[in-house]
């Protein structure tokens, strides 16, 4: 069945359900993404996707990739090759141009160079997770610049959350192992209750090694180890409203063996053996109260101040043999660091207001936000004939920065109005937000002698995102509703100051000052149902992208020098429109003989194109579905069957190289669950049951047809995972 189809069907059965049988209030889940604060999900405009604890649990993911593997439309890109995760992507729109928040605090960006430097993005491990919100599409109205293409809010774990009635502490620990990559891991969440205060603290840690490939080469040997711990404490007697304080730091360190590389052309040719030893480190800080105040235009305010600092330090040795006449054989030593440091404040308010007949729930708020980010590469080469140490390897002397010392601030203002008249159906949600974005590059005698002839730029930027949403009730149980939202997103401060320069390869790459920001206008309507055996949302979205910034375009030969140029350039004009479906019903509230069994079907069909080249846009991901098969046997053990089909990817823009296309494929995942008394669990996984050979096209996309390193993205094979949870 086309999306289309599945899409029509869906809203067919629900509109039969729905006008029998009448809503449940449990059912009406509340949400924050879309309003910055707690609203009913029946009530917003916008399409949101939930993912709490018990569905990471009980699918036993190991990361942010396993939490939306069954969520189509949502994904997150993995190098398999040696640097792992990276940014989500929404509706084909990702890396920087998503937000990501955590606890209300805004991830570091990632930054990449080359081969050998990739900072990617380090997540809050899901054993602290307690709730995942993602909006879909443009949010820059309510979460300024990069929200271009939508947000995930990440909740982590509470006191509360762990405590038990009528005790003072509770300890939850948990123990797992994972078949594919022959990975074990290990997590403690302790709480404590002193008259009303309340305390948490939680440890995790896990190690795995490589996953096999299904039908590929040997994978890379790999060694990962990670250790996060989160603390918070939360008094809410105290003067003037309850605080909560929170602390969360980690470390990732993985060491791979990165044999992929070995003799890939042109720079990796002589390349005999690489190591890479990679390490992520991230902390942060926050505060915040929720204030009780007396004011005509403020019933509820929050601050909130937090500071952040991620660093990534990634260590890479190699191996060349002698190609002569040119070179003799060498040992390469690379060192890439990247620091980005933040701290920042926002302050959040909400009132109720009656005018008549007319009452209106508004937001309003400011955020500003101070950032440093530093980056530095070093190395040296080794002589093996004779001795000899350089500090230049393939004509550029280290140490040096691709770019300066950049210092940044955002601020923003927001206001948002939901308005509704009495006894009317209709709901009006306008919004709007100013932000101003600064950037500020500072020269150090390392960048200047490295970039004699660069001289980096400031930046002014200003923007005004509005979005307007209506929604209409049309029933107890359903609600149509469509929105307008404007995106935009400021010059990355690479892209602006960048000075990247390889003398051997006659490569260099240009800052650009002049970069415009991206901009996008996004429309989507839908149908939302709900009642007590049958939620669905149906929706169709269509954004048009503007000033699109490609990174270090191509710009051909220096005509003076002869030397390959690159730029970062608004070269794009974008479009993307696509469907969505989310259901899920309740089979035992219509059949009380299958008590316990439901189904959920999940889909998403995306079409993009480059409107400046008329040629497809190849970040948009192919067709996907997901159908699950759950049963529930009155919370003393239950099972979930996991079908995910995905379309192969036709839709390719066509290059001088052509590039690889992914073939469509079906997996097949089963889970199960039992109580262990009152104080245990014991979650166990089935995945990929038919060793299934697929590979995902956030993976693989702008790779070559006969890219050899395409072989590594495949999914792992059959593989089984169990996790055992005990209070205390």
């Amino acid at each position: 069945m086309t999306a289309t189809g599945c899409v029509a069907a869906s809203a067919a059965l629900a509109l039969l359900t729905t006008s029998s049988i009448a809503v449940a209030d449990d059912v009406l889940e509340e949400v924050f993404v879309v309003a910055k604060r707690r609203m009913p999900l029946q009530r917003a405009a916008a399409s949101v996707t939930v993912i709490d604890q018990q569905h990471i649990e009980r699918t036993l993911s190991d990361d942010v990739r396993d939490m939306v593997r069954y969520e189509p439309g949502i994904s997150v890109r993995n190098d398999p090759v040696r640097f792992g995760l990276d940014s989500f992507a929404i509706r084909g729109i990702g890396g920087d141009r998503v937000v990501t928040e955590v606890d209300g605090v805004g991830a570091a960006e990632s930054f990449n160079v080359g081969a050998l430097a990739d900072s990617g993005i380090v997540y809050t491990d899901v054993s602290f997770i307690q709730r995942v919100e993602v909006l879909r599409g443009p949010a820059s109205a309510l979460y300024g610049s990069d929200a271009i293409g939508g947000v995930v809010r990440i909740q982590t774990v509470d006191p509360s959350d762990v405590l038990e009635n009528q005790r003072s502490f509770t300890s939850r620990v948990s123990a797992g192992y994972r078949g594919d990559t022959d990975g074990w891991s290990a997590a403690a969440l302790n709480a404590w209750s002193a008259g009303r205060a309340q305390m948490l603290l939680g440890y995790v840690r896990r190690e795995n090694h490589e996953a096999e490939i299904v039908g590929g080469p040997a994978p890379n040997p790999r060694d990962s180890r990670s250790d996060q711990v989160l603390a918070k404490l939360i008094v809410p007697d105290a003067p003037g409203g309850s605080i909560e304080v929170a602390v969360e730091a980690g470390r990732v360190e993985d060491q791979t063996t990165v044999n992929a590389l070995l003799g890939t052309p042109p720079r990796f040719t002589n390349t005999t053996w690489m190591a890479g030893n990679d390490t992520a480190e991230h902390a942060r800080i926050s505060i915040e109260q929720a204030l009780q105040v007396s004011s005509p235009w403020m019933d509820d305010v929050v601050w909130r101040l937090y500071a952040r600092n991620t660093r990534t330090e990634q260590l890479t040795d190699e191996r060349r043999r002698a190609a002569p006449p040119r070179t003799p054989p060498v040992e390469l030593h690379r060192a890439f660091e990247l620091k980005d440091e933040a701290i920042g404040a926002e302050l959040i308010a909400s009132t109720a207001l009656r005018a008549g007949a007319w009452a209106h729930e508004l937001i309003y708020g400011v955020e500003i936000e101070v950032g440093r980010v530093t980056e530095q590469r070093d190395g040296h080469e080794h002589n093996l004939n004779t001795g000899v140490t350089s500090s230049t390897i393939l004509g550029e002397t280290f140490p040096l920065r691709d770019f300066p010392i950049t210092k940044r601030v955002e601020a923003g203002l927001y206001v948002q109005d939901e308005i509704h008249r009495q006894g009317s159906p209709w709901r009006l949600t306008p919004g709007l937000r100013v932000d101003l974005y600064r950037l500020r590059p500072r020269e150090d005698p390392m960048y200047r002698e490295d970039n004699p002839s660069a001289r980096p730029v400031s930046l002014d930027e200003q923007s005004l995102t509005p979005k307007l949403a209506v929604s209409y009730q049309l029933s107890e149980s359903a609600t149509a509703f469509a929105q307008y939202a404007r995106g935009f997103r400021s010059p990355p401060f690479e892209d602006v100051n960048i000075g990247l320069e390889i003398p051997l390869f006659n490569y260099r790459a240009l800052p650009n000052p002049d970069l415009r920001p991206e901009t996008s206008d996004g429309f989507e309507v839908g149908l939302r149902m709900r009642n007590a055996v049958w939620r669905s949302t149906v929706s169709a979205h269509y954004t048009q992208f503007d000033d699109f910034i490609e990174s270090r375009v191509n710009l051909g030969l220096d005509p003076v020098t002869g030397v390959t140029l690159f730029q970062s350039r608004n070269v794009e004009a974008a479009r993307i429109y696509g469907l969505e479906l989310a259901s899920k019903l309740d089979v035992g509230g219509l059949l009380p003989a299958l008590a316990g069994w439901s189904l959920s079907l999940n889909a998403a069909w995306t079409h993009g194109d480059n409107t400046m080249t008329n040629q497809p846009l190849n970040s948009v991901e192919p067709l996907k579905a997901t159908l699950t098969i759950d049963y529930d046997a009155a919370a003393l053990w239950g099972a979930r069957l996991a079908t995910t089909a995905v379309a192969a990817k036709d839709r390719v823009a066509v290059t001088t190289t052509p590039l690889y296309r992914t073939g469509s494929y079906l997996l097949l995942d089963a889970f199960a669950w039992f109580e262990l008394g009152e104080r245990g669990q014991i979650h166990v996984g089935l995945t990929n049951l038919t060793n299934e050979r697929c590979i995902d096209w956030i993976d693989v996309r702008g790779r070559a047809a006969n890219d050899p390193l395409v072989a590594y993205a495949a999914h792992p094979g059959r593989s089984a995972s169990v996790t055992a949870v005990w209070k205390f």
